[in-house]
């Protein structure tokens, strides 16, 4: 008699074929190319102990899926996990998954009684996958909602209301003192993107990963993948704020006082000046970020509508 949670069956409804023609997804990522991505299929089972239930998102250098996590008993309750499966490595890359790994570990076991630990993502297991082309470092994490780009746009007008964007915020600035002060972490590229809000019940991880399994989304089979869609909107707030986590260290830089780095790092919008200028930055730089898109959503109401060049020229003003 099995005593943990099994693997559900493989799915026996067919989804509906997209155009091989037309690219989606990870195929419109700059200098795509598909033999650095793993072919992660929907119900596998990966190290052992997670079963991939549908496709949560994906990056340049890396697709992110919510899987079922089989080591619990069989009488407690579901629990998922995020999994962002790395891609291999390219000479484009300015950053490894060693490099976030190890900045994650440090970061979970540097201070947990600092308040600003609890607002950064968790980094609960690692293991590697290997294709032909290479090894794939995998990052278990805790799944969460959606980014803060997508939060601001619940609300009306796509604005976040002065008093809970005030409760946003002192959640980011905890996070952040705990990275400077006590990991002494530069985070590097702080951005809508990288803000993400914790979903409100975590049975909507399920309800998602039986709705993938009962109706699957469309997806586009290759000779030697297949491309599947992301299932990651949760539809409107249950309730109005949810906690912040601070997400992706890929870029992240460790630190001490008083030193300085240099090279390109953050998003053109949110770059700082003495990154532009190249004349060294410290974590006044993830600062600098953070006022920005401040400046974005408490002045210009929708920060999609500023551009790159408009936030630079003011950098350098």
């Amino acid at each position: 008699m099995a005593l943990y949670h099994q693997p559900w069956p493989p799915c026996a409804i067919p989804a509906a074929r997209l155009d091989l023609t037309c690219p989606i997804e990870e195929e419109k990522t700059p200098n795509y190319s598909p033999e650095r991505f793993y072919p992660i299929r929907l119900g596998q089972l990966l190290n052992g102990r997670y079963q991939v239930a549908t496709k949560l998102g994906y990056g340049a250098n890396s697709t992110v899926w919510l899987a079922r996590d089989l080591n619990r008993w069989k009488w407690s309750a579901e629990k998922y996990v995020a999994i962002k499966v790395k891609a291999t490595k390219s000479p484009t890359r300015r950053a490894s998954a060693e490099n976030e790994i190890d900045i994650l570990q440090h970061i979970n076991r540097t201070n947990p009684r600092h308040h600003g630990w609890h607002f950064i993502r968790k980094l609960t297991d690692t293991f590697n996958l290997q294709s032909p082309y290479g090894s794939h470092p995998c990052l278990v994490l805790e799944p969460l909602r959606e980014p803060l780009w997508l939060y601001c746009s619940r609300y009306i007008g796509g604005v976040i209301p002065p008093d809970i964007l005030k409760i946003l915020l002192q959640m980011i600035l905890l996070a952040l003192d705990y990275l400077h002060t006590e990991c002494h972490v530069i985070h590097a590229d702080l951005k809508p993107d990288n803000i993400m809000i914790q979903i409100e019940d975590p049975k909507m991880f399920e309800k998602d990963a039986i709705d993938e399994y009962n109706n699957p989304l469309p997806e586009k089979q290759l000779d030697d993948r297949t491309i599947y869609l992301s299932r990651n909107n949760y539809g409107p707030l249950t309730r109005p704020t949810g906690i912040i986590q601070l997400v992706d260290f890929n870029l992240a830089v460790r630190s001490t006082p008083g030193k300085l780095h240099y090279g390109a790092i953050q998003g053109e919008k949110y770059r700082a000046p003495e990154v532009i200028l190249n004349s060294g930055y410290s974590y006044s730089a993830d600062i600098w970020s953070l006022g920005v898109m401040v400046t974005i959503y408490l002045l210009c109401h929708a920060w999609q509508t500023v551009t790159d060049r408009t936030m630079i020229a003011l950098g350098l003003a």
